[in-house]
């Protein structure tokens, strides 16, 4: 007998609106305001002062290609909060064209591309950004498992949700949606033995 998981269409449709994305922040030391910028999209302070605070870094600071491309993505990051996808898609693909191996920035845009209802395309960058070792790891295979959640490949989405756990045993958006998941065995369907 192979375990299966089932899930009732109630909980899909709750889903779409549950299974949120979320953000990975890219560590910028190097400058105040930027130092900024990260503190704010980190500890969720999604306001018009915190994206100025990004814009400040941004114009007015001499930032190293990981700062500048840093400072970008957790713009993004609480432009997303904000509902501002398009311009978190601008800002995670110019932190992308800076800084081409920033893990951070394509599970960031992963999460953008999920709420675009963009699925491929959020695979991709999260496998991306899987692969070039995001800082929080945890958070690449969340935003996955969200992705292969809505696309109904639920098998794939509890294996990452369990991914997620196992690496940070404390995040609770990974062990809620893991409660969406009933574990059932499939019947043996083999024909019995002729007797």
């Amino acid at each position: 007998m192979k375990p299966v998981l089932t899930m009732p269409a109630v909980i899909i449709a709750l889903l779409l609106g549950l299974g949120l994305p979320a953000n990975a922040f890219v560590l910028v030391i190097g400058n105040q305001l930027a130092a900024d910028c990260y503190q704010m999209a980190k500890a969720g302070i999604n306001t018009e002062e915190s994206v100025a605070t990004c814009d400040s870094a941004l114009q007015n600071a001499p930032l190293d290609p990981h700062d500048r491309a840093g400072t970008y993505v957790n713009r993004g990051a609480i432009e997303v909060a904000m509902g501002r996808i398009p311009a978190a898609m601008d800002d995670y693909n110019r932190g992308i064209s800076i800084k081409p191996d920033l893990a951070d920035a394509y599970v960031d845009r992963a999460g953008a591309f999920i709420f675009l209802k963009k699925f491929p395309e959020a695979m991709a960058d999260v496998n991306r950004g899987i692969e070039l070792g995001p800082t929080y790891p945890f958070v690449g295979y969340y935003n996955r498992a969200v992705a292969e959640q809505l696309t109904g490949d639920f098998k794939a989405a509890y294996q990452d949700y369990k991914k997620s756990l196992e690496l940070e045993p404390k995040f609770k958006p990974a062990a809620d949606r893991l409660k969406d998941f009933v574990l059932t065995r499939q019947a043996d369907t083999a024909a019995p033995p002729p007797g």
